[in-house]
């Protein structure tokens, strides 16, 4: 056995898993009945943005196509396909484990080098027919968020070894913000033509990447880290399923702190020691406290904020946000339900009717903030938009 071998086998064997787990899923009615249908229909508009862009393209700025390819960039991590038992077996051949990961930083970086390839392949219509550039530009943006891509799935490398996770974060957010506005000032030079720049700079950003990239996977100190990484890769098809599943119980986060972020003091919401509120008062706390309640209810909105800003037709905008109402609806009450039935107090409880007056309170509470968030959110976009010269018209077509 040699390290390319154990690599092909390990990535042979995730892919069977992963192929598993979608196969859980989506049996032969829903190949049938929606994939394949959605296919067809992706091919078709597909063809016809090639013989005529559509209208609502007229209102969107290159730089927005340019912004949506640096969210793309952002995606991914490196995989080194480290597994535990290599701790006490395949870490005693030192040559072989560092080829072993050597191997998956190539198919990291082949696998993203693909996503992206395949993200410009969706714009290119647009890119030919409506924003009329030519075929270097377009090389040299897709060359530009290779090597853009290849620096940050390092620098995420190194981002992982911070324990805390609001450090964490906020190195992430303002490692966002800065390449960012780097971005931004490539888009500029390549926007006024001036590729020679762009390329070195390119250049020179893969080799240091790579290179870096290299010398940190060959740390044996980074071991754990590695496992952490293939796990996640591993499981995030299955984290998926659980998220937008509302039948199956989502694992607890058991966080590191000794006290909570908010109300670390626990002291009272209400002045008013009423049933109810003491009702209101719990589900409140336990939500905000646990991170995939609150995730969850900011993924929801986040996500149907940005479908009813991006999809063109009225009457489509329409349905996603009568479906974000009865699902939205839906998902409070399931887990108001599970919050209060996990407190042996309050689940004595459960028959008395200021609980169902409390549930009904506390889900409505919630419901309303969540569609006034939406509309805080859309109005924000549309101001975003037409500072770049976005006619809010666009959204009513």
């Amino acid at each position: 056995m040699n390290s390319w071998n154990i690599f092909a086998d390990r990535l042979v064997r995730g892919w069977k898993y992963q192929y598993g787990v979608i196969r859980s899923i989506a049996d032969w009615t829903i190949i049938l009945y929606l994939i394949i249908p959605a296919s067809a229909i992706f091919l078709m508009m597909y063809r016809t943005w090639w013989l005529e862009p559509p209208a609502w393209i007229a209102n969107i700025p290159l730089f927005l196509l340019f912004f949506v390819l640096y969210l793309f960039s952002w995606s991914g991590n490196i995989r080194t396909f480290v597994q535990e038992a290599d701790k006490v077996f395949l870490i005693k051949n030192q040559p072989i484990f560092l080829g072993m990961k050597k191997w998956g930083y190539a198919y990291s970086i082949l696998s993203q080098v693909i996503q992206i390839a395949v993200s410009i392949f969706v714009f290119l219509p647009f890119l030919r027919k409506h924003y009329f550039l030519d075929w270097q530009q377009i090389i040299s943006l897709f060359i530009f968020f290779i090597v853009l891509n290849t620096m940050i799935l390092f620098l995420k490398f190194l981002m992982r070894k911070i324990e805390t996770r609001l450090k964490r974060i906020a190195a992430g957010i303002l490692l966002f913000i800065l390449l960012s506005w780097s971005s931004q000032l490539i888009f500029l030079l390549w926007e006024k033509g001036f590729l020679f720049p762009i390329y070195l700079c390119s250049a020179l950003l893969m080799i240091i990447s790579i290179f870096q990239s290299l010398r940190s996977i060959q740390k044996v100190s980074s071991i754990d880290q590695d496992i952490s990484l293939g796990n996640e890769a591993k499981m995030k098809n299955i984290d998926l399923i659980f998220k937008l599943s509302h039948d199956i119980e989502k694992p607890v986060i058991v966080s590191k702190r000794t006290k909570p972020l908010l109300f670390r003091r626990s002291k009272r919401i209400f002045k008013n020691r009423k049933e109810i509120n003491g009702y209101i008062e719990l589900f409140i706390k336990i939500f905000i406290r646990n991170y995939s309640y609150i995730g969850g209810y900011l993924q929801i909105i986040s996500v149907t904020t940005a479908a009813i800003v991006i999809i063109p037709p009225l009457w489509i905008k329409a349905l996603i946000f009568i479906g974000f109402l009865i699902m939205m609806y839906s998902w409070l009450s399931l887990v108001w339900d599970r919050v209060t039935t996990s407190n042996p107090i309050s689940k004595k409880y459960s028959e008395s009717t200021y609980y169902f007056a409390a549930r009904k309170r506390t889900v409505t509470a919630f419901f309303v903030l969540a569609i006034l968030l939406i509309g805080i959110f859309i109005t924000c976009w549309l101001f975003v938009f037409m500072q770049f010269g976005f006619r809010p018209a666009m959204f009513g077509r």
